[in-house]
């Protein structure tokens, strides 16, 4: 690959983690937010409006716990990928070369 190819690469990396970060980040608050739900209601417990019983709200928190999980995954691939694209760039990177690799390691 060129030089413009991998900084393109590295960019749209960059985004696509910064994105799943947000989405995991929503998916984590929801997970909490039905645990504690579960916890302190009763056999019957409304959860943003929709009425759900105390197994059913447990298999929705199940569920974000696993998209939580795939999430997690999502993003050490997309690390893995990136740190293969920094190594190709190698050791002589301009200005605007450096910032993109700090904010890919940000992530």
């Amino acid at each position: 690959m060129v030089r413009e190819d991998l900084v393109l690469a590295l960019q749209l990396i960059t985004q696509r983690m910064r994105n799943v970060r947000r989405i995991q980040f929503v998916v984590d608050f929801l997970f909490a937010y039905v645990l504690l739900r579960v916890a302190f209601s009763g056999l019957q417990l409304t959860i943003f409006a929709v009425s759900f019983t105390r197994g059913r709200a447990m298999a929705v928190a199940f569920l974000l716990a696993l998209i939580a999980v795939a999430l997690n995954y999502i993003r050490r691939n997309y690390r893995h990928n990136g740190q293969r694209v920094v190594s190709a760039l190698g050791q002589r990177l301009s200005q605007q070369e450096l910032w993109l690799v700090q904010q890919f390691q940000r992530y």
